[in-house]
């Protein structure tokens, strides 16, 4: 008899343990099974197996409680590499989160250790023809017979539905002469949007910038390199290396806009072998490319954050591009990870090697750089030594650089863009807020219209006439009148893309594309928008962060940045990180060919540090300066932070049970811990959530303290709470 210890499904602490159950029949770890729990049927993964000599009845003896047989094995093989598990193991431990939840977050819906693969799509197969032309030779063949077989003159294999069913065919199916074959189907095919060059030869500083990679022994490398340095050339190279080792790697690109780029790069070098995995593939297509890189059809996976977790076998070489960016940690649910982080785990435990690269590096990463944990490589020029863009601040305080035309363009930023359409070139907006505007405010008495869960303002759409939280996607019909005083007039404040549309179409009278998540939340939308602009079928591209990264338009001389305030106005410790990082990255998209571009900013901080040292493409000296600002606050990279969040439907016991966390974290009196909260309440899915925020020197110091929450916690139904390392916000 087998001796299964079990995990059941549940992402629950109070269950985060393990169950045993018995099998007649051997089961493989990191398999699933059916089993009977509470009297329900769930499913549950096996993390180990036991032979026990002896019979049930003996064994629930010795331990003391009934061990049940399982319902059923769901999985002859295993649904996930030892390496994979293994890291799992590493992530619970270290993010203090469920086992069998790490798992479900790694696994594709179709393997995940849940009752929804029951609902989860399967293998699809397809059928086809396949001809012998041996069995041919020497035999006659009618009219109908020659007029089948002529039909596998271009090609052996042919799909069923090239040839009609009839008595003829079936015939020669049943001589052999015709085969019928199943295939795996592919629901998903990578392709080239984007035509790039199939040759790339580098230059001496990207050479020497592959060199130290390549024979460095260190674990992690930042690649560091100015906007057009050609970083990207310096990654396929990397992997063609890498390939040639018989290694695969993994390239992690920040949103699902930036994969068709990626994928197109790769492809037009590499022409296959190449696998995507991101949210906007359906769960069918996810579970096509996951089993191709299981069985290593393809050594090369690019995605978004969730792809570090691609079962890729021998994985030599991780990228991560444009590593500064937000999207890499996991901030809102289900396991808080970074996928930086687990890189890191990853490549350690099997000996591969992590590229971070970035225009404007992260503060926290370049720090580990400066203090020499991991290895600085730069490409200080950009590729052809094309020169920087020359950038121009426009102060969007000053009335009189305004028409009565708009109050969105300038009048530089006007006379910038006809300028460049009259030259035929092409030119990017960027606006980083979506809809009409960010807020609606009655006129007669103030009231602000706020989001009833987040408390939030919420954002005024036009063209659908809603308001809506893009927090939460809470929305309503924007109302005729004021809630507080009934009053019929209201005011749009703090522009967005809505209104930047309706301006441009008043002022150019040109043909132009928008590119925002409202408008193209879909990957196939996002690439529709790009290749129309990349092919220059229109000159001018209007969009929020999306533009700003990550794309190679070589006809594009002009950028114009409407309202760079936008993050400067966040309440985060890093709002000035983001908004160099947009500002420079989309400054960056002009002038990459031929030519020095160009770029105006508009904004109302025309002194703020963030804002000049994108203007002059300074990233060392706005290093240096916020670095200054972050150890004066004691803020990352001088400290560590955590997240406490704390939930409950009932108000009392939250206000309560969070003073009581705080009181707690005090009593243990660990050096140089900082203490910030509780926050304000907020409701969110008919829960109130608030948080505590902790600052500290050491992981060590805080962990075995932030454990026993879990545990006294992790078992409790009407109070939950969940721990966040490293929060991108705070």
């Amino acid at each position: 008899m087998y001796l299964l210890k079990v995990l059941v499904q549940h992402k629950i602490y109070k269950l985060d343990r393990i169950f045993f159950y018995a099998s007649e029949d051997e089961v493989l770890i990191g398999t699933r099974v059916s089993i009977n729990f509470n009297n329900q049927e769930i499913i549950g993964f096996v993390d180990e197996v036991q032979i026990y000599e002896g019979s049930i009845e003996e064994c629930s003896k010795d331990f003391g409680f009934e061990v049940k047989y399982i319902d059923k094995i769901i999985d002859v093989e295993p649904i996930i590499n030892d390496e994979l598990l293994k890291l799992a193991r590493k992530l619970s431990d270290y993010y203090l989160y469920p086992l069998i939840g790490v798992l479900q977050t790694m696994l594709p819906p179709s393997l995940k250790p849940k009752d929804t693969l029951y609902r989860a799509p399967k293998i699809k197969y397809e059928t086809f023809y396949k001809i012998d032309k041996e069995k041919i030779q020497g035999k006659k063949l009618n009219t109908f017979e020659e007029r089948i077989l002529k039909k596998f003159d271009a090609k052996p294999i042919l799909a069923t539905s090239c040839i009609s069913k009839t008595k003829t065919l079936d015939k020669l199916i049943e001589e052999k002469i015709i085969s019928v074959i199943t295939k795996e189907a592919n629901r998903y095919e990578s392709k080239i949007t984007f035509e790039y060059e199939d040759n790339i030869v580098l230059t001496d500083e990207q050479q020497a910038a592959f060199n130290t990679i390549t024979n460095g022994n260190d674990l992690a490398f930042l690649l560091k390199g100015v906007t057009g340095s050609g970083k990207t050339e310096v990654y396929i190279k990397l992997i063609e290396n890498c390939l040639k080792q018989n290694k695969s790697a993994i390239i992690l690109v920040p949103e699902i806009a930036l994969t068709p780029l990626m994928i197109s790069r790769i492809l037009s070098y590499f022409k296959e072998g190449v696998a995507v995995l991101h949210s906007s593939l359906s769960d069918a297509q996810k579970y096509d490319e996951y089993r191709k890189i299981s069985r290593c059809d393809t050594k090369i996976t690019i995605g978004t954050r969730s792809a570090i977790f691609a079962p890729n076998k021998n994985l030599g070489l991780i990228i991560i591009d444009e590593e500064n960016d937000e999207c890499y940690k996991q901030d809102d649910q289900h396991l808080l990870y970074n996928a930086k982080e687990v890189a890191l785990m990853r490549a350690q435990e099997i000996g591969a090697k992590v590229v971070f690269g970035s225009a404007t590096p992260s503060i926290d990463l370049m720090a580990k750089a400066k203090s020499g944990s991991i290895k600085l490589v730069q490409l200080n020029h950009r590729y052809n030594n094309v020169s920087l863009p020359e950038v121009s601040i426009v102060n969007r305080l000053d009335v009189e650089i305004y028409s009565i035309t708009s109050n969105i363009f300038s009048l530089p930023m006007i006379s910038a863009i006809k300028s460049t359409l009259a030259k035929g070139e092409q030119i990017i907006l960027l606006i980083n807020s979506r809809g009409y505007s960010n807020y609606a405010m009655c006129r007669e008495c103030g009231h602000v219209f706020k989001c009833p869960t987040c408390g939030l303002p919420l954002h005024y759409h036009k063209d659908k006439n809603i308001l809506y939280c893009h927090h939460c996607e809470y929305r309503i019909k924007m109302p005729k009148k004021c809630p507080s005083c009934e009053g019929e007039f209201f005011s749009f404040n703090n522009f967005g893309i809505e209104k930047v549309e309706e301006d441009f179409k008043k002022i150019f009278k040109v043909p132009y594309v928008i590119l925002d998540s409202d408008r193209a939340p879909k990957t196939f939308q996002i690439e529709a928008v790009l290749k129309e602009f990349n092919d220059k079928k229109v000159q001018v591209l209007i969009g929020t962060q999306l533009v700003s990264k990550g794309h190679d338009f070589k006809d594009v001389s002009f950028v114009g940045i409407l309202n760079a305030d936008t993050m400067l106005n966040y309440p985060n410790y890093r709002s000035r990180e983001i908004t160099f990082n947009l500002l420079t990255q989309t400054i960056g998209r002009a002038g990459r060919s031929d030519g020095r571009g160009s770029a105006i900013i508009q904004t109302s901080k025309v002194n703020d540090y963030a804002i000049l040292c994108a203007a002059n493409q300074d990233y060392d000296a706005f290093y240096k300066a916020e670095l200054a600002d972050r150890k004066a606050s004691n803020n990352p990279p001088f400290v560590s932070a955590c997240a406490i969040t704390i939930s409950s439907k009932k108000y009392d016991l939250l206000v309560k049970q969070s003073t009581s966390i705080k009181k707690y974290l005090r009593s243990l009196k660990i050096p140089n811990l900082k203490i910030l909260g509780p926050s304000y309440i907020r409701s969110k899915n008919k829960e109130l959530t608030c948080q505590i925020f902790i600052k500290y020197k050491r992981l060590s110091d805080v962990k075995d303290s932030l454990k026993s929450l879990i545990d006294v916690y992790g078992t409790q139904s009407n109070i939950k709470v969940r721990i966040n390392f490293n929060p991108y916000s705070f």
